[in-house]
């Protein structure tokens, strides 16, 4: 119920004529809106502070610049797994993540691929000692064995033990700042688990034509756009976070994608959007469809400049196994005609093209492994595109159901102490330079 105010009197109450109009104030209270506006002045400060020092680039053509020299960037990437039922970056039990991002620096990665799930993303406040709980049913193995790698990984990085999943991925990219390695956030899944395969309810959004629950049943489009929104947010904080891609290895099956990629088109311009309301600062990264192997169908109908501005940047994936034929010359002619078109200049489509995605056994590798490297390493030098290789982690707390479980493909051997083959950079040849520019 409503009171009524009665008369009203502005400046002495008729009935205190004698009292004083405004008491005296409380010292204590003083004191304490002092120190709040102090903190406030020093937030405000560091977040100036943050934005002076950002890393912003933008796209150029075929090339990407920073936005403030005008400068060709050149991203040499290692893809670091943090998507996987823990919801942290792998390896934290065996180093230090000032040990690994060291490493990576040493050995002229200027850039990682930082890979989440959108469950984390829209979790972010959840301790990692109760992450490491939860992925024990979601990976199918012991509680006890998770709760192990969580001590292993405490003993190595005191300050897990009141650390939560966002804060964790927060060290990581500041750990990777102080040695001047930037950082591309890849949305790898939506439930944080293994990728990628046609049943595992990540490949397609799930609002799309030809809904199919094997493939698309975690896939939700509203809480893939909130994440997105909510990770470039995030990516605020961080001066050398400076790009966001939107989703790995989008997967059609049956009837999905059956609309001229109409879906495609609308989804990913939404993502982008999200991005862009979260941080315009960043580009955004877009793959194509059939696991990121094909963006052909762009040179018959371009996405919507206006809504990337000078932000856009083409990926694509190429493995042994990724349809390349019998020669290099038919690996070379499918790369070129499924993505590397994209570079060429002046054309409604043009822009940077990263192959965020390569690899192959880093323990023994086959005679038809050696062939693929060889003639894929041609073709990047030949381009001088940027690059992230698959993958850095040596080892994976949980995969597939193995704890612990050996990454062949790692740059780093399993307890993530140094090389697994010394010889990677070598094989590179002059993938690591840059040799062209604008």
């Amino acid at each position: 119920m409503l009171r009524s105010p009665g008369r009203m009197f502005f400046g002495r109450s008729p009935d205190s004529s004698n009292e004083p109009l405004f008491s005296s104030p409380d010292p204590l209270l003083l004191s304490q809106m002092l120190l709040e506006a102090m903190m406030l002045s020093h937030l405000i400060f560091l977040l100036l502070i943050h934005a002076a020092n950002a890393i912003v680039l933008r796209s150029s053509g075929r090339w990407i610049l920073d936005a403030s020299t005008g400068q060709r960037v050149k991203l040499r990437c290692a893809n670091w797994a943090g998507h996987q039922e823990a919801s942290i970056p792998e390896g934290l039990q065996h180093q230090p993540v000032a040990n690994i991002a060291q490493w990576l620096s040493t050995n002229r990665f200027n850039c990682v691929r930082l890979t989440f799930s959108i469950d984390m993303a829209l979790n972010p406040n959840q301790r990692v000692s109760d992450s490491f709980t939860a992925a024990a049913s979601a990976a199918g193995v012991s509680t006890s064995s998770m709760q192990n790698l969580y001590t292993q990984a405490v003993s190595k990085n005191s300050w897990l033990s009141s650390a939560t999943t966002r804060g964790t991925f927060a060290r990581v990219i500041q750990e990777l700042e102080a040695r001047n390695v930037m950082v591309i956030l890849d949305n790898h899944v939506s439930r944080a688990s293994w990728c990628c395969g046609t049943s595992d309810g990540n490949g397609w959004w799930a609002s799309a034509s030809g809904y199919n629950a094997g493939n698309s049943r975690f896939f939700d489009t509203n809480n893939w756009l909130s994440g997105l929104r909510s990770m470039a947010s995030f990516a605020q904080s961080h001066p050398n976070v400076v790009g966001i891609s939107l989703r790995n290895e989008l997967r059609a099956v049956g009837s999905q994608d059956g609309n001229g990629h109409a879906d495609w088109y609308n989804f990913v311009t939404q993502g982008a959007r999200a991005v862009r309301e979260g941080n315009s600062n960043l580009l955004v990264v877009v793959g194509g469809v059939s696991y990121a192997l094909d963006l052909s169908f762009i040179y018959n109908k371009m996405l919507d400049r206006n809504v990337f501005g000078d932000k856009l940047v083409w990926e694509f994936h190429n493995y042994q196994w990724s349809g390349i034929g019998n020669t290099c010359a038919s690996h070379q002619k499918m790369m070129g005609d499924r993505a590397g078109y994209l570079l060429v200049q002046n054309k409604t489509y043009t822009g940077p093209l990263i192959l965020s995605e390569y690899g192959w056994a880093q323990n023994n590798p086959t005679a038809a492994e050696n062939a693929y490297v060889s003639c894929l390493v041609q073709y990047m030098e030949n381009n001088d595109a940027e690059w992230a290789y698959w993958a850095l982690q040596g080892s994976y707390y949980v995969r597939e159901g193995r704890v612990n479980f050996d990454e062949t493909f790692g740059l780093l051997n399993n307890d993530w102490s140094g090389w697994r083959n010394s010889s990677f950079p070598r094989t590179l040849g002059k993938m690591f330079d840059v040799t062209q520019g604008p």
